[in-house]
């Protein structure tokens, strides 16, 4: 998820307005709009709860061997594996 200013512009996640919009509105929320008080405080909200509920599905972690979990690695096919080949060769292998 990214960030976004009320004005819609992308902005870092520590920050609460754009450039523009604190050279219009100024860095101290006591003296911001109420709607754009409401509307900082709207977007940070959910900001928090996308960052604190970020989580993981258990049938895509697997544990690290140190008490910890990651995300599974991915299974790599080796060798010759493109699906024209195998149904060329199918014959070859009683298919």
């Amino acid at each position: 998820m990214r960030k976004r200013c009320v004005c819609g512009v992308e902005i870092p996640s520590n920050r609460s307005l754009c450039r523009e919009c604190v050279e219009i509105y100024g860095t101290n929320p006591n003296e911001w709009p109420e709607w754009l008080r409401w509307q900082v405080s709207d977007i940070q909200r959910e900001w928090d709860y996308e960052r604190n509920n970020d989580c993981l599905p258990l049938s895509i972690i697997e544990s690290d061997g140190n008490g910890c979990y990651r995300a599974k690695r991915a299974f790599a096919l080796r060798g010759c594996r493109t699906e024209t080949h195998l149904y060329q060769d199918r014959h070859k292998h009683g298919g």
